[in-house]
Formats: structure tokens, C-alpha cells, sequence
């Protein structure tokens, strides 16, 4: 490698730097470097070059840095590598993305980062990579200033004294290296933002600029939606959830989850937050689900740290145990953690416990937290009180189920009644006259959000209202959000229906003729993603003796069942539906794989479908005179962003 020598003036904090800049290179391509660095420099016209391994001190944290250009776009080609045996560092383009990959001494994989070029906020011929690591807890990879991905350490770094080489000659990068440089630290998100200047991208990771809706929303970059805990305090409804990656499969299976949210104070508009909790810590395995609860100007968020330690160096398999944390905020925005446990829960309780929610106890000064365990091998939610949310006494458990746990409780005062919602996939709710149970069954359907999505939890907006949401599950743990709205009925049993603010916009729609009372109608070419609406009449003394109306939208079915009281929609069903009025409007949205139902806005099921251009619809009606199906309405949804 051929260099000058380079001087530097207060590029202090251990951090070593190599500039390459081509020939062709402008003086304005040059990065202000954090720390004050100014530098003489010389030109490095030969690629590969070297950085040194010995800028790297025994530190757990460091940070890598290159700044590119590719005028033709290609953006193909090796940045960063370092021989550390079966599994090097490296950090290269594709013609796709940007990858960054590092081995450790316990990942069962390399960490893996990716930046898709069509999610890049800018075309730009220039663009800053950086690759940080912090408190070997978790890689993170941005560029321009904003992160798109992470993945999560376990172990420690290969040791290594091979140098970081720059550039390859085996796999040479398609555009120019212009900088180089790493830090035996992290830097702050500030930091790495400032080095970018006035082409910094400040979004959020989950937020891809566009405005669009968090309904059937997936975040970007391969990220996903897990359990959702909703909040709403002075008219902002914060929609937390777990920020999934890798579906459950992130270190090692752990989860590595974190809370992160997004707010709006009219279910349209919604501004990504930064994170509510994040992992800071390697023996944070994951941040499980939990609540927020307000109090005396104070936001607190009740959590389980899935926490998992190593019991020695050789160990093959950390100890995982969930203890209960909490963070604590003034804005509901930025989050600070407690430094030690809440509660630990005594001998005869399972290691896993978690997904607490706090609520006061009306017209006193106790405090009740309800958290997902196992005593004596049966499910049940731990039951514990405090005076002032510092010191918690354990009460007897509630909620005792046997076949299995009933995960992520939620608790909620609506009119007259307190509710309860348990987790077996779906949510099912009870009811009490007193805060505090005993929580009934109550005489109807009690299923929440039935079909494809998990765990739901609720909280309110305005003055008589409930939103609920979830995640669904079609490709495992971590999906796509869902909105519905709770009814509450004369006699406070719960319905639910589609969230008004939150039906996606449609396109004018297609002029259809409804089948009426023929036996069966086609209807071909409809959009791919559109919303489907009719009425079904019919006379509610036969409903005993009416035949099935299947509505088959290619590959899954609607169908209506009227002597089982049912409806089905793809493999899910909803039982008890009420036929004694004579009339059922059905309201079918279709929004990429998802298949979101509404009936008499008291009921949904929700369901996958193969996503299609264009889809085909059949409506099968056995009944002759006595079904008549009418008002029917099929218009395409419209992009779902803001204008």
C-alpha cells in the first residue's frame, strides 16, 4: 500500500482514520469527522489499503465508518473485511443492498445487517455507511445517519490482528472509497448523523417518510409488528409494540425484542418514536411485553427482561430467567430505566414470568400488577399490590389456567364493569362487578380479534371509546398491525368493529351488479387489494332451514352459515352471530395478505390471502327467493399514505 503520511489535529477518543480519496474526488466529498478531527492528508490511490487492528483496545464497543460514491449506482463491491477465521468481518454492497456480517464467540450465526437500495431515502451518488457496535449488545447499521437494521450480540469479538483491510482486489467495489475510518467506541446517533451534514436522514428505522397508515402496516426492512401494547394519555394515543426481527429467531432464538412506538392524536396522522425500551446490555435477552401506566405526571413502563446469562466462560447455554423492570418518563416519549428489579418472585413461580400491567385500585390509593407465570405448574397471573409502585407485596395468584400460560393480561374500566383480556393467541375477555375480580365468563362470544392475529390489548381514545390492536401471525412470530375498535353493549358485553379513522381509502367503485336472488354470480378482474361490501335479506324464521351463502374469493371462502349461528372466513370461524334481524352487512377489506372482515360492525375475523393484482370473486347462493344479496360494493384501495 502506498501512503503519506497523515497529521492529525484533536481526533482524539482512540479513534484511528484512514482517508482514501480518488483523484476525481471533490474537496467537498470530505466528511466533518466527529471529535473535532482535522487532517493534512494525502491522497491513497491503491486499493486495498489497511486500517490497524491495534485502533481497536480490548473495549466493548466500536464503530466503522466509510464514505462511497458510484455515479453509476451499481454500489457493488467490498468496503470493509478482516480475516477473523470461519467467519470474517465484512461490509459490501450488492446490486441490491449493503451488507455488513461479524462473527462472535456465541451467535449460532453471524450477525447479519442489510440495507436494501430501493428502501434508501436518496439516490445520491455519495452516500455514509456506519456500523456501530455499543457495549457488544447489539450491531447496528446506518447510512446517511439513519438506521435501518440491527442484529444482537452474544459473546465477545474473534480476537484477531489481522488489519481492516479496505477495498478487495478479488471483489473490487463498482464506485470510489472515499473515507475510512473506525473508533474504539460508539458514537452517539448525533454523531453519526452530523458527519452526513445537511443530507443527514433523521427518521426513525420504522418509518419510511411516506405518512401512511399504521392499519395492516408492516415496518420496513424486514422488521415486524410483535405484541402491541397501546397506550393513550392528554388525547396522544401511543401505539407501543415489540419491534420483531427475524421472527423470535434474533440471538439465538431469544427474541431480542424492543419497545418501540409510533403516536397520533387522530388514528391518521402518526409520528415514529425512537425506542421506549432498548437493549443496552448483552445479557438483555429480550425486552418482553408489559405496560404503561400513568401517575402523578410520571409515564412508567412495566416490563420483563428476558434476562439471560452466561454462568461461566465454557458454558454452552445461558441461564434465561424473566425479571420485572421498569422505565420511567416524563413526555411518554423518552424512556430511562430503573437500575434494579421491581419484584422477584419467590420459589413455586416459573422462571419465564412476564408481561406485567399495573392499574389502580378506583376510589384508593393501591396499586395492582398482574404478570403472565406458572405456580405450582399451572398458568396464572401473579398477583402483587403496592402503595407507591416502589415496594410490592406478593399476593395469591389469579387467573389460574392448566393448559398452559395466559400471556399478556389487560385490564380495563369501561362504564359500569371492570374487564380482564387473556392471551391464548386470540383474546378472551371476562368481566366483574369489583376492580379486582372475580373475572367471569360472560353469556356471549368473549373471543377478540379471532382469526390470524395474537394477543391483543386495548386502551382508550376519547371519552367512550377503545381501540384495540394486535399482530398477525402468518409467517410466525411478528407481523402486521391491526386496529379495530371495541362496542360496548346496553348490557356491557363487548363487540367489536372497524376502527372508523382507520378503513383504508378506496377508488371509486366498480359498477357491479348485485346477484339479488340468483343462484350464483361471477365477477372477474376485481382489484387485488379492494374493500367489499353487501347486505344480506333474508327471513329470520328460516334461518333453520337456509343453506350455506359462500362468498369465494379464490383459493379461501366468506361463508355464511345460518342454522350454525356462524360465520367462516379462510379457516377461521366466528360462532353465536345473532340472524334475528333479517338483514347482515358484511364488510370485507383485503389489504396485501390480509383479509379483514367486519359483520354488522359487532364482529371481525381476520385471515391471510395470497396477494394478487387482480382477484376473482364467485358468490354462491343455494336459497333461490328466499336470500336476497344486495348493495354490493367492490372499489379498489387507494395507496395508503398521506398525500
Amino acid at each position: 500500500m502506498k501512503a503519506a503520511n497523515c497529521c492529525w489535529n484533536g481526533f482524539f477518543a482512540l479513534a484511528a482514520a484512514l482517508f482514501l480519496t480518488a483523484a476525481s474526488a471533490e474537496q467537498g466529498d470530505m466528511p466533518v469527522l466527529p471529535n473535532g478531527a482535522a487532517a493534512v492528508l494525502t491522497c491513497v490511490t491503491e486499493l486495498p489499503a489497511e486500517l490497524p487492528a491495534s485502533a481497536f483496545a480490548a473495549g466493548d464497543s466500536r464503530t466503522y465508518y466509510v464514505r462511497v460514491s458510484d455515479p453509476q449506482q451499481q454500489w457493488s463491491g467490498t468496503l470493509l473485511w478482516r480475516d477473523e477465521g470461519n467467519t470474517p468481518f465484512i461490509l459490501y454492497g450488492q446490486p441490491d443492498r449493503f451488507i455488513a456480517e461479524m462473527g462472535t464467540t456465541r451467535n449460532n450465526r453471524p450477525l447479519t445487517t442489510e440495507i436494501p437500495h430501493g428502501e434508501m431515502a436518496s439516490d445520491s451518488s455519495v452516500h455514509d455507511l456506519v456500523l456501530r457496535i455499543n457495549n457488544r449488545a447489539k450491531m447496528e447499521f446506518f447510512l446517511d445517519g439513519r438506521c435501518y437494521d440491527e442484529d444482537f450480540m452474544l459473546g465477545n469479538f474473534f480476537p484477531s490482528d489481522a488489519p481492516i483491510q479496505v477495498g478487495s482486489a478479488d471483489f473490487p467495489f463498482s464506485g470510489q472509497i472515499l473515507v475510512a475510518a473506525i473508533w474504539d467506541r460508539a458514537l452517539s446517533d448525533d454523531e453519526i448523523a452530523s458527519i452526513s451534514g445537511d443530507r443527514a436522514d433523521r427518521r426513525q428505522r420504522t418509518d419510511r417518510g411516506t405518512g401512511e397508515s399504521l392499519q395492516y402496516w408492516m415496518p420496513p426492512n424486514h422488521y415486524g409488528v410483535g405484541d402491541c401494547m397501546p397506550f393513550c394519555a392528554d388525547g396522544v394515543f401511543h401505539f407501543m409494540y415489540l419491534l420483531d426481527k427475524g421472527h423470535h429467531s434474533a440471538k439465538n432464538g431469544l427474541g431480542a425484542h424492543q419497545w418501540i412506538q409510533a403516536t397520533s392524536t387522530d388514528l391518521i396522522h402518526w409520528e415514529h418514536q425512537g425506542f421506549v425500551v432498548e437493549i443496552d446490555q448483552q445479557t438483555e435477552g429480550s425486552i418482553c411485553t408489559g405496560s404503561v401506566f400513568f401517575h402523578d405526571g410520571k409515564y412508567y413502563a412495566f416490563y420483563a427482561n428476558r434476562s439471560a446469562v452466561y454462568p461461566s466462560d465454557d458454558a454452552d447455554s445461558p441461564v434465561v430467567k424473566g425479571i420485572l423492570c421498569r422505565s420511567i418518563s416524563d413526555d411518554g416519549i423518552h424512556f430511562v430505566k430503573d437500575d434494579k428489579p421491581i419484584f422477584e418472585l419467590p420459589e413455586g413461580y416459573a422462571a419465564g414470568t412476564r408481561d406485567p400491567v399495573v392499574f389502580q385500585e378506583p376510589g384508593t390509593d393501591l396499586f395492582h400488577l398482574y404478570a403472565t407465570t406458572s405456580f405450582n405448574g399451572y398458568g396464572c397471573w401473579a398477583h402483587l399490590v403496592s402503595g407507591d409502585l416502589q415496594k410490592w407485596t406478593l399476593l395469591d395468584p389469579v387467573y389460574t389456567y392448566k393448559d398452559g400460560e395466559p400471556e399478556c393480561p389487560d385490564w380495563f374500566q369501561w362504564g359500569d364493569r371492570y374487564y380482564t383480556i387473556a392471551n391464548h393467541l386470540n383474546g378472551y375477555w371476562r368481566w366483574s362487578a369489583s376492580p379486582t375480580g372475580p373475572w367471569d365468563v360472560p353469556p356471549c362470544e368473549n373471543v377478540l380479534m379471532p382469526g390470524i392475529i395474537n394477543v391483543p390489548k386495548t386502551a382508550p381514545f376519547g371519552p367512550d371509546r377503545r381501540i384495540i390492536c394486535g399482530w398477525t401471525r402468518e409467517h410466525g412470530f411478528g407481523g402486521h398491525a391491526v386496529f379495530h375498535e371495541l362496542v360496548r353493549h346496553d348490557d356491557g358485553t363487548l363487540g367489536e368493529k372497524f376502527v372508523p379513522e382507520m378503513i383504508p381509502a378506496t377508488g371509486s367503485p366498480l359498477a357491479l351488479d348485485a346477484p339479488g336472488t340468483q343462484n350464483q354470480a361471477s365477477y372477474t378482474d376485481l382489484p387485488g387489494n379492494c374493500r367489499i361490501k353487501a347486505v344480506i335479506q333474508y327471513d329470520p324464521q328460516k334461518r333453520d332451514t337456509l343453506r350455506n351463502v359462500v362468498f369465494n374469493l379464490g383459493g379461501k371462502s366468506l361463508t355464511v352459515s345460518f342454522c350454525r349461528r356462524a360465520i367462516t372466513l379462510g379457516d377461521f370461524t366466528i360462532q353465536r352471530i345473532d340472524f334475528t334481524s333479517g338483514s347482515m352487512s358484511l364488510d370485507l377489506v383485503i389489504c396485501g395478505d390480509l383479509a379483514d372482515l367486519c359483520v354488522d360492525s359487532d364482529r371481525t375475523v381476520t385471515e391471510t390471502l395470497d396477494p394478487a393484482t387482480t382477484r376473482n370473486l364467485t358468490i354462491d347462493n343455494p336459497n333461490a327467493e328466499e336470500v336476497n344479496i344486495s348493495a354490493l360494493e367492490v372499489a379498489p384501495l387507494a395507496p395508503q399514505h398521506e398525500d
